[in-house]
């Protein structure tokens, strides 16, 4: 049974979506984009089926993603070769036809499906409408097909190019040379960034705190901070609430240059609001790798988490609660590297072990943060 609806995809409870991709492991704008934000391991997952040439029209990528509640399965359907090409009628076929053999097999599934190879691919829609009607028209899965009337649209685009430019927004694409050489080739989301891009190139530590940290832990940090010279690298942080921004003046107004990545659309961050009398063009850069306009969702934290820590030289871990590190697990990058903790027990814990993390500690002599074995990874890394 078809239904055609239009709004956001995941807003619809369903249990297969479908996303229209290439064959060459990119996912940069339109649909693929939220897909591949929201589902970064089905992301993974699809870039090295690509790279086994196991991707092509008429041969989609199949995901399942579950929790313990819920299973959701993902078909990314080829509608072009390589993401600089347009859609082809011919792919569009030759998908749908493994789709309605697929559907026949799910009789009881809820299906979102976009407009296929159009917006981004250029295809016209009342042709792909009449394509779809006639190869799942006849089904029992509740396929919900969406118009593309949604994220893709030119004027929405206008908008957007509008109000980046309104914002002082540097848009950096994939392709371009100052795309950061840890993700370059394995990445296909663009950059919106404010401020100094330069700062990219330069030595980069991670600060990754407790999101709920103590005044110990705060103070701890600090201590730790003062004895890094300003010079050495620049501070990567995250931008997600109160404790977050109050670091982020502090080691601003200490002299040190930052890059801070926020979990939602660049045009919902307020320079003015956030940053008021400490704004410094040639010490700052602020990135989003989330849609301009986005708004805060759970899900761009764990993308902008894990797109800080693949950015990272070293890192150093600040928190007192080793449950809240068992989740930050999955956002280090492997092998495991250059990884420095704040310590804060008498003896050793397995989890650090486990991360090949080194303690930062204090002197029983002298009372002094131990601090010279992290500046010195800090300089040779």
């Amino acid at each position: 049974m078809l239904e055609f609806v239009t709004g956001d995809f995941f807003d619809y409870k369903a249990n297969i979506r479908v996303n229209t991709v290439n064959c060459v492991g990119v996912m940069g704008a339109g649909v693929a984009l939220a897909f591949k934000n929201k589902y970064p391991r089905m992301f993974n997952d699809y870039v090295l089926a690509c790279k086994n040439k196991e991707v092509a029209p008429g041969k989609p990528h199949v995901w399942i993603e579950s929790d313990l509640l819920t299973t959701c399965t993902i078909i990314n359907f080829p509608t072009k070769i390589h993401w600089k090409n347009p859609s082809e009628y011919e792919y569009i076929e030759k998908g749908l036809v493994w789709l309605r053999d697929y559907l026949v097999e799910h009789k009881e599934a809820t299906v979102t499906l976009p407009a296929l190879g159009c917006g981004h691919g250029g295809l016209n829609w009342d042709k792909v409408k009449e394509m779809i009607i006639n190869f799942l028209g006849g089904l029992d899965a509740k396929i919900l097909v969406f118009n593309p009337t949604s994220s893709v649209s030119n004027k929405k685009n206008e908008e957007w190019l509008e109000q980046l430019a309104k914002h002082n927004v540097i848009t950096i694409f994939p392709n371009d040379e100052l795309y950061p050489r840890e993700i370059a080739g394995r990445a296909g989301f663009n950059l919106y960034c404010i401020g100094n891009t330069a700062l990219l190139r330069e030595k980069k530590l991670s600060i990754l705190a407790n999101a709920k940290s103590s005044e110990k832990e705060i103070e701890s940090l600090l201590t730790v901070i003062n004895e890094i010279p300003i010079d050495s690298a620049v501070l990567l942080l995250g931008l997600k609430n109160n404790k977050d921004y109050e670091l982020a003046k502090t080691v601003l107004l200490k002299g040190f240059r930052a890059i801070f990545v926020i979990p939602y659309g660049i045009l919902n961050f307020e320079v003015q609001k956030r940053f008021q009398n400490i704004w410094n063009e040639d010490k700052i850069l602020v990135i989003s790798i989330a849609i301009p306009n986005q708004t805060w969702k759970i899900y761009e934290n764990s993308n902008a988490l894990r797109f800080r820590q693949k950015l990272a030289d070293v890192t150093l871990i600040n928190s007192i609660d080793l449950k809240s590190l068992d989740s930050l697990l999955k956002y280090l990058k492997k092998p495991f590297k250059n990884i420095f903790y704040i310590n804060y027990w008498y003896n050793e814990n397995e989890i650090f072990k486990i991360i090949n993390a080194k303690k930062i500690g204090i002197s029983n002599n002298t009372g002094k943060v131990k601090i010279a074995p992290f500046l010195s990874e800090l300089e040779n890394c």
